[in-house]
């Protein structure tokens, strides 16, 4: 019995012991066991985990990942700034071919255009609003805008208008005139492209039988009364006669200056005018170029120094003035409009050079240029016009056409040209000493 006894304690004891084992035997592995289905439960079901590199968290891929930039949305809609001029909402058949190319532009990229009217210049004009947009709300800065050469190139120094090797790209075409390649350059970078030029030409009666030369120095000899605002604040006659007889305003070191022996020869055409009574005396009365078509449209003057879009307008708001022909001069005087950015946004300024390209297409360019009574800056362009008549004149003098110099040489000797003119056909003064006082009072 105590045998049993013994025995059945024995047993019971390994029973036990065996029993704890089981209990604890996954305490005692090493916490150094990496078990494949550990592995397996910290990854999606159905994908593979994979370890991470040696060094990185948990943590600090989340921290990448929050800090991987998301790609900026395609813009909804292009902020146009316009003159008034150019509104595609106007009542003339210009106003409507604009409306048109913006509208297939709009529909093509699934975006709106929305178009703002600005004045040319003054407070809240186009310069004047680049300005205070882009310090005070750049969101709504236009994409792009329309400006003149020489607003242009004050928004360059105050840094409102953008570069983008887009615009290069679209003036690396030659299809260019001169004048329209220099009008986007500023400091020797495109800045913006070209749309329209605004020539200065020479007009006359078509049916007359005698034909006015194409130089202009000899408007002294042409028939009849030859009319120009003498009293024009930039002195635009005489400037452009001293240009064509080699007079330079400006040196080698950039500053302002007149000489004196082109100024003489320009002055003496001035005086030949006068003494053979070829220059009308309306001359000295006249300020501006609407003044000027007056006087050529009442048949009042004969030939006329005009601005080519005020003919080619006046032509169609004045029936019953002379039918108008020009000249055909090598050279001649033109200011400029272009297309530029306002943005910085890449983005948006992608799809606002992509607009550009589109308004510089030669088939648009032709259409609505000839509609706006405007020189394109595209000899295809102008090429492309239904008229005839006066097609080889205008090619001609865009082909000859150079910017007018800037302000800020404009400002200095634009009175003093003017105070020459008139000098010497109101006051008949003496052409030497005129030369000498004008170039003197360069400052």
């Amino acid at each position: 019995m105590t045998v049993s006894v013994k025995k059945i304690k024995i047993w019971l004891v390994v029973v036990i012991v065996s029993s704890l084992l089981g209990l604890t035997g996954c305490e005692l592995l090493p916490d150094t066991w990496e078990l494949p289905w550990k592995q397996a439960s910290s990854a999606t079901p159905g994908q593979t985990a994979v370890p991470l590199p040696t060094g990185v968290t948990a943590e600090a891929t989340e921290v990448v990942e929050e800090q991987t930039p998301t790609p900026a949305p395609p813009p909804e809609k292009l902020i146009l700034w316009l003159p008034p001029e150019l509104d595609p909402n106007g009542e003339t058949a210009a106003a409507a071919i604009l409306k048109d190319r913006l509208n297939e532009f709009a529909y093509l990229n699934t975006i709106e255009i929305e178009v703002r009217i600005k004045a040319v210049s003054g407070g809240g004009g186009l310069l004047d609003a680049l300005r205070t947009t882009h310090e005070a709300a750049p969101s709504i800065s236009p994409d792009v805008v329309a400006l003149s050469r020489e607003h242009l190139l004050q928004a360059a120094q105050d840094e409102v208008v953008f570069r983008n090797e887009g615009l290069k790209t679209v003036m690396d075409d030659l299809d260019w005139y001169n004048f329209g390649r220099e009008a986007g350059m500023v400091q020797g970078e495109t800045l913006a492209v070209p749309f329209k030029g605004v020539p200065m030409g020479l007009v006359y009666n078509s049916v007359s039988q005698l034909i006015p030369s194409n130089e202009w120095a000899d408007t002294r000899l042409n028939y009849g009364y030859f009319g120009f605002a003498a009293d024009d604040p930039r002195g635009t006659f005489l400037l452009l006669l001293y240009l064509s007889l080699g007079g330079q305003v400006q040196n080698e070191q950039g500053m302002t200056i007149l000489q004196e022996e082109p100024l003489i020869a320009a002055l003496q055409t001035l005086k030949d005018g006068l003494n053979t009574r070829h220059y009308s005396d309306l001359a000295v009365t006249m300020q501006n170029s609407e003044q000027v078509w007056d006087a050529f449209s009442t048949g009042a003057i004969d030939t006329a120094f005009l601005p080519v879009d005020v003919v080619l307008k006046g032509r169609e708001t004045t029936p019953d003035a002379p039918d108008p022909a020009f000249t055909s001069p090598g050279m001649t005087l033109t200011d400029a409009w272009v297309w530029a950015l306002g943005s910085q946004e890449p983005q948006r300024q992608e799809l606002a050079v992509a607009l550009i390209a589109h308004l510089s297409d030669t088939q648009f360019l032709a259409k609505w240029s000839e509609a706006l009574k405007a020189i394109p800056a595209r000899p295809s362009a102008l090429g492309s016009w239904e008229e005839t008549s006066l097609k080889p004149a205008l090619e001609k003098m865009a082909s000859g056409a150079i910017l007018y110099p800037p302000d800020s040489v404009m400002n200095n000797i634009g009175p003093i040209l003017r105070n020459a003119t008139l000098l010497i056909l109101r006051d008949n003064a003496d052409v030497v000493e005129t030369a000498k006082q004008a170039v003197e009072s360069v400052k």
